[in-house]
């Protein structure tokens, strides 16, 4: 009996099938591009993210259908994102994503002088900003109203992929969380923001948990799709809450490290957790994937892309894998470069979308290693500052089990574990986003029957302890770290542009 994950992100989508013991038995992947309409603006085109999902799910499911055909699915999806729908289903607008649009600086402004921070947080537990649903809801209201009068639906991913499957659609309680449209404690929309900002209930899907079966695929789907008839799906969940899951992190202590595009960072809790320094970290809390769990967030914008910008820049061209050729040359001691790696705004805990990158301590003896090094550090240092923040929010973070691309970097893995000073575990799983939502959905079909059947299937493959050594001199550079930091905090291109005026 095998399960399928699939995981909607930002560039791609892809679709893997397990067995109940959590090996792969198939993968497929399918990219697409980001648009960018107007400054500020980024959306997916969600037709080409359905197709790219038909693609992986028919690739995937076919390379088993003959020895271990698929039994269930469960969906991981990007949060943060809406879609304008019609009376059909069908999309009036792009797919309009989360930390990467900015559209809504304006709404969120009008949203503040309404309601506090503190009392949206209180009441939601997402921190209010530009990058939360219900400001962008509101764009739509103010900037294309032949549009949204035409909705029917404010649909996230989830929603829209469990409509093209030909299912009951529903917003699972963690992407609700990150829509500030949540009311946190009474697991509820917030009535108060509909009214506020002149939308009706009924423009979102129902709620609901993310094991839960939202029906099974009738033949035409699934003959197209290369599954049985009647293969049930559960709603499934917030990207990185899958991940979590996915490797093994459900319990308070440990927090799962997502290394990719970006890099994310979810600690787990038992408990509602609305304490104000979770809002002055713009972390927030958000509901878990089965009830009684909870998860926190923070994040650097740009991890891997950064790294990746350096490779496809500098690297050697000459043959042979550039990634590798690069980190090869890292120095052995601390880089004599500092590196702020906010190539897309910082963020969190600041969430400033404005803010640029900086290099600091180039001179004639700089080597290319060096600002490599430099990138790894920054983005650690960056890690570390989030870690900081969930244990003044009482949170505790004792250790980091990472995934992801990044986490493939034994280096990279040793320098994050002597700067925060903590354990770094690998798992041995590679797929830990598809693995979460395969799990889901074996948890709402009955083939595992407690969340922490997880930890049955999860294996750890390296742990990196903090070198006592380099964590000391790490201590020195942090704190120069945070203080070039304050120093260039507020600067943009705007700002620059204006200042040589």
């Amino acid at each position: 009996m095998s399960l399928m994950g699939i995981d909607v992100g930002t560039t791609g989508s892809k679709a893997v099938v397990f067995n109940e013991e959590g090996l792969i038995l198939s993968s497929a992947y399918r990219g697409y591009p980001m648009y960018f309409p107007d400054p500020g603006q980024c959306e997916l085109d969600p037709e080409e993210v359905w197709s790219g999902v038909e693609e992986v799910v028919a690739a995937a499911a076919g390379n088993v259908k003959q020895q271990d055909p698929v039994s269930a699915i469960g969906i991981s999806t990007l949060g943060d994102s809406v879609t304008l729908l019609d009376g059909n289903g069908n999309p009036l607008s792009g797919t309009v994503l989360g930390a990467a649009d900015r559209r809504a600086l304006l709404q969120a402004g009008e949203i503040e002088k309404e309601f506090t921070r503190e009392t949206l947080f209180y009441l939601t537990g997402a921190p209010l900003h530009a990058f939360c649903v219900i400001p962008k809801i509101m764009w739509f209201k103010e900037n294309r109203p032949e549009l949204f009068d035409k909705t029917w639906k404010c649909a996230g991913l989830q929603e829209f992929i469990l409509l093209r499957l030909g299912l009951s659609p529903r917003i699972d309680y963690s992407l609700a969380g990150r829509t500030m449209l949540l009311d946190l404690r009474q697991e509820r929309y917030a009535l108060d923001l509909f009214e506020y900002a002149g939308i009706d209930e009924d423009t979102f899907f129902p709620l609901s948990r993310a094991i839960e079966v939202c029906g099974e695929l009738n033949g035409i789907t699934a003959e197209k799709l290369g599954l049985q008839p009647g293969t049930p799906v559960v709603a499934g969940g917030f990207d990185q809450s899958c991940c979590a899951v996915g490797a093994g992190v459900i319990e308070p202590g440990t927090a799962a490290n997502s290394i990719g595009t970006l890099e994310a960072i979810t600690p787990v809790f038992d408990r509602p957790r609305i304490e104000l320094p979770l809002l002055t970290g713009n972390h927030g809390c958000i509901p878990g994937l089965v009830q009684g769990m909870f998860t926190s967030l923070g994040y650097v914008t740009t991890a891997g892309a950064v790294v990746k910008w350096y490779v496809d820049s500098f690297g050697d061209r000459r043959g042979g894998d550039p990634f590798a050729q690069a980190m090869s040359e890292l120095p052995v001691t601390p880089s004599s470069v500092f590196v702020l790696p906010y190539f897309a705004g910082t963020g969190t805990p600041w969430l400033d979308v404005h803010q640029t990158g900086s290099v600091f301590g180039l001179s004639l003896d700089t080597k290319p290693g060096d600002i490599l090094k430099g990138i790894l550090e920054g983005v650690a240092f960056e890690a570390r500052v989030n870690i900081e923040s969930f244990i003044d929010g009482d949170i505790p973070v004792n250790t980091l089990r990472v995934t992801g691309g990044g986490s493939k970097s034994d280096s990279w893995m040793q320098i994050k574990a002597d700067i925060s000073g903590i354990p770094v575990e690998r798992t041995t799983i590679t797929e830990a986003g598809c693995r979460g939502a395969a799990f889901l959905a074996g948890l709402g079909t009955g083939v595992y029957s407690r969340i922490q059947d997880i930890l049955d299937i999860t294996e750890i493959d390296a742990v990196y302890e903090p070198d006592t050594k380099q964590n000391s001199l790490y201590e020195e550079r942090y704190r120069t770290y945070l203080d070039l930091r304050e120093r260039v905090k507020g600067l943009s291109l705007n700002s620059v542009s204006i200042r040589n005026r």
